[in-house]
């Protein structure tokens, strides 16, 4: 049973007042899927969670506001579809990542086109939750390939990446998901080899240069040669 602040069980209103944020939410996440922002109302929400009208400010401050809370949840649960083991190569965990990535994304279409995927249309405080996701997007990247996000350099190179593979996820959604998700894990990887090179070329290090040596053993065939680490002055 959830626990209060104080550390005691909730009352009968405090149990009430969390099923109906959780009615909320999950109608804000069934809407916001299926439409884009400006077509979804606060009214169209209230409607479908079956609460009055005024709960949704209540609780959420407005529409923009449970837009950006339904953005986060739905990170939450592609961050969980996507954890995996951490045996084997680091290229084979970066792998089956991304295929776990786009598993998630082709069994939730419209949530992914209108959610993870639609940042153009996204409001200043939903744009600040994207902006969140994507972060913690490329830090489990980084953390796979042992590098540090925070580098300016490759967190550059990588916000390119994350826009390149977001771009064909999108049109492989909208196009019926012609191609199989491994063809596009090795583009996946392609691109990612091509950033950490970039990074490499503005700010060369041991760390991606291991990286590089990495990715090109289990990159696919043709993908181009390791850029040899600079030698210290």
């Amino acid at each position: 049973m959830p626990q209060s602040a104080a550390g005691k069980p909730p009352t009968r209103r405090q149990l009430a007042a969390q099923q109906t944020r959780q009615k909320l939410l999950h109608a804000a996440l069934a809407c916001f899927s299926e439409r884009s922002y400006t077509e979804v109302t606060v009214g169209d929400i209230a409607r479908s969670a079956g609460v009055a009208h005024g709960l949704l400010s209540h609780h959420f401050e407005g529409k923009e506001s449970l837009y950006a809370e339904a953005v986060r949840e739905l990170d939450h649960q592609l961050r969980a579809a996507t954890r995996i083991s951490p045996d084997g190569h680091v290229v084979e965990r970066l792998r089956r990542h991304l295929s776990a990535h786009l598993r998630f994304l082709a069994e939730h279409r419209d949530a992914a086109l209108n959610l993870i995927l639609r940042r153009a249309e996204a409001t200043d405080l939903a744009w600040e939750a994207f902006e969140s996701t994507r972060l913690e997007g490329v830090r489990t990247i980084c953390d796979l390939l042992g590098l540090d996000a925070d580098e300016p350099a490759l967190q550059l190179s990588l916000r390119g990446f994350s826009a390149a593979c977001d771009e064909m996820a999108r049109d492989w959604l909208r196009n019926s998901r012609a191609l199989e998700i491994e063809a596009l894990v090795d583009a996946c990887v392609t691109f990612l080899t091509a950033a950490v090179q970039a990074a490499y070329g503005l700010a060369p290090s041991p760390a991606l240069s291991q990286a590089l040596q990495a990715l090109r053993q289990g990159a696919p065939s043709g993908a181009g040669e390791v850029v040899p680490e600079r030698e210290e002055a």
